[in-house]
Order: structure tokens, then sequence, then C-alpha cells
């Protein structure tokens, strides 16, 4: 296993003689201390408190921790592995069990570089992967890696395999308290907490700041926290023109970096292209997985690379805001339908079309029309518009074929996902399957090697994440203010003019003038496809051609199709040349 430092892992032996191997930065060390019967003025090092609590819990110690963690325990004298990983999931924890062995590691490329580890495909998760269903946490791209579930952990023990779940719906306790202002006076005492924890004691700090609630709130609560030491903030703005009247980020981050002595604010709007942007086989190589994420990674690359030459330690964002502190609540349509109250429902609709300033028309149409409508119409509406072909071929470009052999839908309908981005269930339930994502994991324990910094997200604290879902959803919306929680959590540590903001910014907002100028790139990207048993048995070659030959010339025409032609066609050809890699095409 590798340690956040990127150097040797951290190992230890226990006074019963058990090892330790961890990959952890644990949280909460005074409380979690004295809970032990440690001395607190000793500053033992974090492997020694996640000894200690091993020793004293066994394995219910990681349900005891907070922090970013995976470790694994060995008892020699009972033959008893346990591997584990912290709530949210936030580092990730593969492993492969046989006959007569054990393996596990921290990255899927680790694992795979061992000859004992099969690389058989598992053609269900690669359904789960192109069409972005989520849920099924514990099974990676290939058949015999498994991963140890977010919040979870695995105790191998004389040929037996036993996997649990710590961190679960069943777990949020319910948050209920008198007064309006309480929630608030917990929300911001939290995010200081989840702040404070992840800021290094020496070394520079950097953060990823646009102009959204999550990374003004983490730049913001920062720089109070620093006092005297300095934050860097780097906005990502557009490298070329766009038509997109979209919110202009970088006033937003320049006016919250104004608002502190301490914060050194840099815009960077580099236009590049990559080698990985030409030949998307490489980044398969490296991570052993697709690098999906449309034009993202490369649009930010030019951020990191800024980062890295500061020699900051750390990198905070703020990427998991929208399931947390920052979550924009569910307007309460549909309950009170069922109770009977269409006055109640109206009204909800009358104050969301004044606060956020939008018609009448258009907030039953995309909010109130389709918080009641039944699933199954809506499923049988949209079969019936596309002629019966499953609803996952809508947003993605994978084989009718390959998904009708897997019976893929009744395997997404297993997991609440039979239409695609529409929640199942109660929110919480959903919005912890969101936090517990395991893809994006997947990618950066992969790059953590690339950087000699730490990425570190305050948003995804666990105890700011267990508030967040205990909360009522009436803190979140009120009267047709969507995320009202954080707006008056952040009342005290970002401007106005960021809280008071409906529209959402764009990532890459030049995506067809980036993707025009890889079209050759990619045309040639598709013929190797093409030209591939395995990927031309998953991907929807032709459909993929097609989506190439239609590409708009204009960037103003592109917008109306900017999903096909933009993240749906990006995304087929990096699945499709990750599956090429796989099957050993290098031609």
């Amino acid at each position: 296993m590798r340690s956040a430092s990127h150097s040797a892992p951290q190992l230890a032996e226990l006074p019963s003689g058990a090892v330790l191997v961890a990959d952890a930065r644990v949280d909460e060390r005074d409380e979690t201390m004295r809970a032990l019967g440690m001395e607190v003025s000793c500053r033992p090092a974090d492997l020694a408190i996640l000894g200690a609590a091993c020793a004293r819990w066994g394995d219910d110690a990681a349900a005891q921790l907070y922090g970013d963690f995976a470790f694994a325990l060995w008892d020699e004298r009972s033959s008893r592995l346990t591997l584990a990983r912290d709530a949210l999931g936030m580092r990730a924890l593969y492993y492969f069990v046989d006959d007569d062995i054990v393996i596990f590691a921290t990255t899927l490329r680790k694992m795979l570089a061992l000859p004992q580890v099969p690389r058989d495909l598992d053609d269900i998760a690669i359904g789960n992967f192109i069409t972005q269903t989520q849920g099924d946490v514990e099974r990676t791209l290939y058949r015999y890696i498994r991963r140890v579930p977010p919040g979870g952990t695995v105790v191998i023990e004389r040929g037996s395999v036993r996997v649990g779940r710590y961190w679960t719906p069943q777990s949020i306790a319910p948050v209920h308290y008198v007064r309006d202002q309480d929630y608030v006076d917990a929300g911001r005492e939290l995010l200081d907490r989840a702040v404070a924890s992840r800021l290094p004691s020496n070394g520079g700090v950097a953060a990823m700041l646009s102009g959204g609630f999550d990374s003004t709130g983490v730049v913001g609560t920062a720089a109070r926290l620093l006092g005297d030491r300095r934050i860097s903030g780097y906005t990502r703005v557009p490298g070329a023109a766009h038509p997109y009247d979209t919110l202009d980020e970088a006033a937003l981050a320049r006016q919250l970096a104004g608002s502190y002595a301490n914060i050194d604010w840099t815009a960077i709007d580099d236009d590049i292209e990559m080698r990985r942007d030409r030949e998307p086989e490489l980044e398969s190589s490296i991570l052993g997985m697709p690098y999906t994420g449309a034009f993202n990674p490369s649009w930010y690359q030019p951020l990191l690379d800024a980062v890295e030459r500061s020699g900051a330690r750390v990198l905070l964002n703020g990427g998991m805001g929208n399931m947390t502190l920052s979550w924009s609540g569910v307007p309460p349509y549909a309950d009170h339908l069922r109770r009977g109250r269409l006055i109640a429902a109206v009204r909800v609709a009358m104050d969301t079309q004044r606060t956020q300033q939008r018609s009448l028309l258009n907030v039953l149409r995309k909010d109130m029309i389709p918080a009641i409508e039944p699933r199954s119409l809506r499923l049988w509406r949209w079969r019936r518009h596309d002629r019966g072909a499953s609803a996952m071929l809508r947003h993605c470009l994978v084989a009718p074929d390959f998904l009708d052999g897997l019976d893929f839908d009744r395997h997404a309908r297993a997991l609440g996902q039979d239409l695609p981005f529409e929640r199942k269930g109660d929110a919480r339930t959903w919005r912890m399957q969101l936090l517990q994502s395991q893809y994006p994991r997947d990618v950066m324990a992969g790059l953590r090697h690339s950087f000699s910094f730490d990425h570190r997200d305050p948003m995804s604290d666990r105890r700011l994440a267990e508030f967040s879902l205990g909360v009522p959803n009436a803190q979140f919306f009120h009267k047709g203010e969507t995320r009202w929680l954080a707006r008056r959590v952040l009342a005290d540590r970002v401007p106005r003019d960021v809280l008071i903001e409906h529209r959402q910014g764009r990532q890459c907002p030049e995506w067809h003038h980036v993707a025009s100028r890889r079209r050759d790139a990619m045309a040639a990207s598709i013929e190797r496809i093409g030209r591939s048993p395995l990927a031309s048995r998953v991907i929807d070659v032709p459909r993929l051609k097609n989506l190439l030959d239609t590409f708009p010339e204009d960037a103003a025409m592109a917008m109306k199709s900017s999903a096909e032609h933009g993240p749906m066609l990006l995304r087929g050809i990096q699945m499709g040349s990750f599956l090429r890699w796989h099957e050993g095409g290098n031609e």
C-alpha cells in the first residue's frame, strides 16, 4: 500500500503481534485519543492512533474513526486479515482472493501488475461504467478484483470472506433543533472543523476556486483559519471564445479573494492539447481503467500544473458540497399532493417562480410535473418515444445487443436506476449513493502518484456529511429557495453576490473549440475501436461514427447537441479505447 506522502507505506506491528499497514489521515485526533486512553500531549503519528484503535475496537475500529483512510490488519495467530475504508471511501482499497493467496492494493494498476491477479473483465461492471449506473460499489471492471466497500470492512479468515458496511442510510441519526439559527451555527462549526482538519501544519496551501458555494466556502473558511499564513486560490477560466451566456465565475472568485488579505488569486486560461487527448489508450495503461470526464481532465491540467509549480503541500476543493452542506433540497410537491394539499403545492411553485425569477410554466414543466409523475409512466413514455429501446441508450453509446445480452435493464432496476440520472427512493439514500460513488475514487487513486501535493475535500468530511444527511429537507429548500442552509451558513465568510446566484457556471464551455481540434485524432480512435472485436461488441461503433460525421461546424449550433457531441461522443471513445487497450491492440 502507498501513503499520502507518496513515500514508504505506513507500517506498524501492534503489541499483539498483528501487523497494520495503512494509507491514512486521521481527523478528530484529540477526541479519538481520549477515547483510547492515549495522552493527547504526546502528538503521536496517525498510524499510532490507528493501531491503538484496531487494538481496542477490533473490526469496529473503522466505524469509530474519522478521516480519509484505507488499512489492512493481519493477525497471523488467527490467520485473519481485516481490510477497511473510511465512510465515504476517499481512499481506495482493492483485493483478490484465491484458494491460497490474498492480494490487496490501493490502485488497480498495482493489482494488475501481479501475475497472480486475473485480468478478465466483468461485463456488468462495463455496463455500469458506460451507462453511469451507480450503487454497485464492490464490483470493479475486473471480474476477480473487488473493492472494499466505502464505509465498510472485509474480513478474510480461513477461507471465508465476510463483507460488512458500517456507514449506511440507516446509520444516520436525524438532526432536529428548535431554531433555524441552530442549524446554521452547527453547520458553521462543522465546516470550520472540516477545513481545519485538512490544513497542513506547515507548508503551502492551495485551493481550486470557482464562483460557486462550495469552493468559495472552503477558501473563505481556510483564509480565516490560516491567520497570517497565505493560501493560493486558482480559478479555471475559458481558454478560447465560446457562445455560452454563462456565469462569470472569475468575477465572483476575484471578489472572494479580495475579501481576504491572505489569498493570492490566479486565473488560469491556458488553451492546451495533451498527448492523452490524441491517444486515449495512454490513460488506460496508467490507470488500468478509462479516464472519463469528457473535456474536463485536460481543461483542469494547467491549473494542477500551476499548483505543482507553487510547491503547495495540499490542494483543497469542495467537490462533495452539492451532496452535503450545499445540497439544493427537494421541493415538496409530491409530499403535498400525496396528502391532498393542492394549494400548498401550488404555493411552492409560486414561491419558486418568485425566488428564482423563472416563469410559472417553466417551474411546472421542469420541477412540479417530474416530481409527481410516476416512474412507471415516465419509463413507458420514454420507451414509446424511443420505439422500445432501453432508456440507457439515450445518453451513452453502448451497443444495444451488449446490454440486452446482460439483461441490463433488470440489473439497473434492482439498483433503482432504470431511469438514468433519476434517483429512486428517499433523498438520503441516493445522496449517500452519490457521496460513495467509486469511479472518481478509482481515478484519483491511480493519479495520486502524479502529484507532489495531496487533494483534500472538506465537504467530504464524515461529520459534516452525517449532519447534512440528518438535517430536515425544510432547511435546504425553503419558500422556493434552494440551498437555503448553505446560503445562511456561508453568509459570514462569502460575498453576498455569490450567495444570491441561482445560475451555474460551466466547465470547459469552449468544448466545441477543443473537440474540433481533436477531430482527426477522434476519427483515428474510432477506426481503431472498430477493428477491435471486444470494443466493437460493447460500443455502438456505427452510432459513434455518425456522431463524429455530424459534428457541428459552428459552436453556436453545437449548443443544441452539446450532450451528444460532447460528453457522449468522448465517453464512447474513451471506453472503446480502454477495451482495445485491454485486448492488446497497439497498431
